[in-house]
């Protein structure tokens, strides 16, 4: 294994617990109702973004199981939804896309995983898919937005004064 490809895996494993860490502690205090950003999500994007299809996947997949594990839902709906959005992010990457165009591709990856979830969750719930679609993806894509928004501000102006 090749210097690069262990300091990634570092950065994966760093980029994952800190989004974790973060939507087990910090989300609970910033949740409106039932609408909740999610974080695990957004680093699943950008692990995608930056590291290709395979990390976007595995990283889809485990985030998902850890946080599928620390919540009563049934275990594999968030890993599900997260590995189609890793293997989305990886190829979109491929592509090079301007800012504008990955943000764009980022709300649209985000309501995906919001409707690949909720698909899900509605076997098992008493509320129809279109109320879920209303009430919790939509509301839930423009908080997760915004937040990513805001941590990439935050990050990118961390880094320009560097």
């Amino acid at each position: 294994m090749t210097h690069d490809r262990k300091t990634n895996i570092i950065y994966i494993v760093i980029i994952g617990l800190v989004a974790l860490l973060l939507q087990a502690f910090f989300v609970p205090i910033i949740e409106i109702g039932v609408w909740r950003p999610d974080i695990v999500l957004l680093g699943v994007l950008y692990i995608g973004y930056r590291y290709g299809v395979i990390a976007g996947i595995l990283s889809g997949f485990i985030l998902g199981i850890f946080q599928d594990s620390m919540s009563p839902l049934p275990l594999g709906i968030t890993s599900l939804a997260n590995s189609v959005i890793g293997f989305a992010a990886g190829q979109i990457r491929q592509f090079k896309l301007a800012y504008n165009a990955r943000i764009l591709a980022s709300v649209i990856l985000i309501l995906i995983q919001g409707c690949i979830f909720y698909f899900f969750y509605q076997l098992r719930a008493e509320a129809t898919y279109g109320y879920l679609l209303l009430t919790r993806v939509f509301p839930n894509t423009i908080y997760t937005f915004l937040i990513g928004l805001l941590i990439s501000f935050f990050i990118s102006s961390k880094t320009e004064k560097i």
